[in-house]
C-alpha cells in the first residue's frame, strides 16, 4: 500500500512546538490505514533478531534463527547476568529487526512491507516534514529499525551517542526518531521513554506507548526505555531511528542546491 502522513496534522504549529522544547510526540501522525498495515506488519511478517549488552556494554546480536535455538534454560541465563550488570551500569534488551541492512542484503524484496516503511521514512515526503518539524534543512535520511520491547525488556538511560554506525558513514545523528505502534498499553506495565535533564536528575519526564505516534528529540539526550514488566500481555512495536545530515548526499527532490 502507499504509506501516508496523516493530511490533517498542522504541522506549523506542531514546528513551534517542537523549537520550544527540543522534542514532540505527535499524535495520530499517519493515516489510520497506514498505521494498521504497519502494526500488521510488525506483528505477523517480522523475523525479530535479539539484541542485549555484554559486559563491557557492547551489542550482542542473535538473528531469528539462533533465537529460535535458544532453550528456556540458555535465556534464562542471559537474562540472569543482564540484570545482574544492568543495576549499575549500561545495559539493554529488545527485539530487533534490522530494516536497512536487510535490504542491502538482499534479504527483503522490494514488494515487501519492510521495503516499503524504509521508502517511506525516507522519500520527499517525510524528509521534507521532518525538516519543517526540526528547523533544520540539511537532513537527507532516515536508517529505520523495527523494534519490539516484550517482558523483561528495557534500555538503561544513554544519549544516543555512543553508538554510531559504520566508519565510512559519513552522516551524523541530529535527531532520535520513533514511531509507536502499541495499541492499549497499560501504565503497569513499564515501557516508557524517560526524559532526563541530567545524570542525577530527581525526576524524569514519561512518555508511555501509544498507537500511531510519532516522537522526535533532539540527540544527544538523555533517556531510557522503562523496564517492560513480567505481567505485561502483550509487546511493545516501534520502528526507531535517527535523522541524518550528510553532507555527501545531495536531495534534488527537495531542492538541494
Amino acid at each position: 500500500m502507499n504509506l501516508q502522513i496523516n493530511p490533517e496534522l498542522d504541522i506549523e504549529q506542531i514546528a513551534a512546538n517542537f523549537q520550544s522544547q527540543g522534542k514532540i510526540r505527535i499524535d495520530n501522525f499517519l493515516t489510520t490505514e497506514s498505521a494498521e498495515s504497519i502494526l500488521d506488519c510488525l506483528k505477523n511478517y517480522t523475523a525479530w533478531h535479539l539484541a542485549y549488552s555484554d559486559a563491557q556494554g557492547q551489542p550482542v546480536r542473535l538473528d531469528s534463527t539462533q533465537v529460535a535455538q535458544l532453550s528456556q534454560e540458555q535465556e534464562q541465563q542471559i537474562m540472569t547476568e543482564l540484570h545482574q550488570r544492568a543495576s549499575a551500569n549500561y545495559q539493554y534488551m529488545y527485539k530487533f529487526f534490522p530494516i536497512i541492512d536487510a535490504i542491502k542484503d538482499g534479504l527483503i524484496t522490494d514488494n515487501s512491507m519492510l521495503y516499503e516503511i524504509a521508502t517511506f521514512l525516507n522519500n520527499t515526503a517525510f524528509i521534507k516534514t521532518a525538516r519543517q518539524i526540526t528547523g533544520v534543512n540539511t537532513l537527507v535520511k532516515m536508517d529505520p529499525q523495527a523494534t519490539l520491547y516484550e517482558r523483561n525488556h528495557f534500555l538503561n538511560m544513554h544519549d544516543d551517542m555512543g553508538d554510531q554506525r559504520e566508519t565510512e558513514d559519513s552522516s551524523v545523528r541530529r535527531f532520535a526518531v520513533v514511531l509507536g505502534f502499541t495499541k492499549n498499553w497499560s501504565y503497569n506495565w513499564g515501557g516508557q521513554t524517560n526524559f532526563f535533564d541530567g545524570v542525577g536528575a530527581a525526576a524524569a519526564e514519561s512518555w508511555y506507548p501509544c498507537f500511531n505516534s510519532l516522537t522526535i528529540f533532539q540527540v544527544p539526550r538523555l533517556h531510557s526505555v522503562g523496564y517492560v514488566t513480567p505481567f505485561a500481555d502483550k509487546g511493545r512495536y516501534s520502528l526507531t531511528g535517527w535523522l541524518r545530515d550528510d553532507p555527501t548526499v545531495i536531495r534534488e527532490d527537495l531542492e538541494d542546491n
